[in-house]
This record gives C-alpha cells, sequence and structure tokens, in this order.
C-alpha cells in the first residue's frame, strides 16, 4: 500500500527500488567497458533515465528488469566510446569486451548473457573461448620482468 503521505506515485517509488537493486551492477558493467570515471558514472545514470518511462508506463517485463538494465547500459556506453576515446583501444573488440565484462566481471551465467545479447549459447561459448585465447596471446607479448627476489 503507498505511502499517503508520499509525494511519489507507488509506480515511481518502484523506480527507486529498482534504481537501488541494479545501479551497483550496472556502474560495475559501465566501469568495465568505459574504465572507472565520469564516463562509467554518466552511462549508469543515462541507463536509468533512458529506462524511466517504459518502468512507469509498464512496457518492462517485470520478469526482465535486470536484462533492460544491462541492455540499456551497454548502449549508453556504445554511444559514449564513440564520444570518448576508449581506454581499451588496442585489445579486444567492443563485442569481445561486451562478453567479457558480462561473464568475468559480472559473472552472469552464459543463459543470462544468451538472454541478454539475444544470441545463441553456442555462439556465446566459441566468443568466448576466443577472448580467452585472445588476451593469453597479449600476455605473452607483455614484456618479462628481469627483475628478481634477493
Amino acid at each position: 500500500m503507498p505511502d499517503p503521505l508520499s509525494h511519489q506515485p507507488a509506480s515511481a517509488a518502484g523506480y527507486v527500488k529498482y534504481v537501488q537493486k541494479y545501479s551497483g551492477s550496472v556502474h560495475t558493467l559501465s566501469s568495465l567497458l568505459l574504465g572507472q570515471g565520469t564516463e562509467a558514472e554518466e552511462a549508469t545514470a543515462r541507463t536509468f533515465a533512458v529506462l524511466y518511462e517504459p518502468y512507469l508506463q509498464k512496457r518492462l517485463d517485470p520478469l526482465a528488469l535486470s536484462r533492460n538494465a544491462y541492455r540499456e547500459c551497454i548502449q549508453q556506453c556504445s554511444r559514449l566510446t564513440q564520444t570518448y576515446k576508449p581506454i581499451y583501444a588496442n585489445m579486444l573488440s567492443w563485442e569481445n569486451r561486451i562478453v567479457q565484462a558480462l561473464r568475468y566481471g559480472l559473472q552472469l551465467p552464459l543463459p543470462e548473457i544468451s538472454a541478454i545479447l539475444q544470441r545463441s549459447v553456442p555462439d556465446l561459448k566459441a566468443q568466448l573461448r576466443q577472448v580467452r585465447e585472445q588476451m593469453a596471446a597479449q600476455k605473452n607479448l607483455l614484456p618479462k620482468s628481469s627483475l628478481t627476489a634477493g
């Protein structure tokens, strides 16, 4: 039952709970994709600003609220990478960074990632294998330290 003294409609109060529940993981995703800083914070804020109206109009599936937040976050981060210089420019491709962030950063299960990205699990497995191989190759290209413990 809504608080009769509240100035917010019940649905707006529900949105506050939605933001509180998912803002940490959405900020983590934006930080993994954009790096720590104002760009990640901007992507997080834009994500929830864009989802506000659809939430109030009940156009968001209540069972897929996290998926909606992650999808919108990825779109916002993608837009921001077109504006700002990406910090990982010479590393993984944008698509690989998204999959890497969802799987290894947020530690989401493959079926959840599949639902977020609307791709099949076998395709994601193949892409993750490619990401691991690419990261291993890049790690092998790094110079070895000549310092020894003494």
